[in-house]
């Protein structure tokens, strides 16, 4: 069974070791560790969550304001070798939690690893506009984003 709970700075210390290799690298290429990473996203998060399947750590998810005036919002998601296990569940979780962040904000926007191949096809699926490669940091990242319909 998969569970749904606030994410927390606990979360974050037991998920940064277990990253998939590619969250890890698309993190490493923003400047950042992964706890780093996990911690400044749950930093500005008006929602964060984790999910466990039997107790285990599969991923974290959440959404922050773009700015504090606007109705953009910045959804991020960083897992574990668990999400691959769990593929079906987490192709429709990310699509309802998707849905439902787009009733809250305008639109969501934010930048994927370029070299994630997984990652982007995931975003296209979900029905990200993805943007062509640009160098940013130590990487080269694309733009995804959604407008609510």
């Amino acid at each position: 069974m998969i569970a749904m709970v606030a994410a927390t700075e606990v979360d974050a210390r037991e998920l940064a070791p277990l990253l998939r290799e590619e969250d890890r690298l698309e993190v490493l290429a923003l400047g950042l560790d992964p706890f780093q990473g996990l911690l400044q996203s749950l930093a500005g998060a008006r929602e964060a969550w984790t999910y466990r399947a039997d107790g285990q750590l599969v991923c974290m998810a959440g959404i922050s304001p773009r700015s504090l005036i606007g109705r953009a919002g910045v959804p991020w998601l960083l897992g574990s070798e668990l999400v691959v296990r769990h593929r079906r569940f987490f192709m429709v979780e990310t699509r309802r939690v998707v849905a439902h962040w787009l009733t809250q904000f305008d639109s969501l926007t934010n930048i994927v690893d370029a070299r994630y191949e997984a990652a982007v096809r995931w975003l296209g699926w979900l029905g990200f506009e993805v943007g062509e490669p640009f160098p940013l940091a130590n990487g080269t990242f694309r733009i995804v984003h959604k407008e609510a319909a």
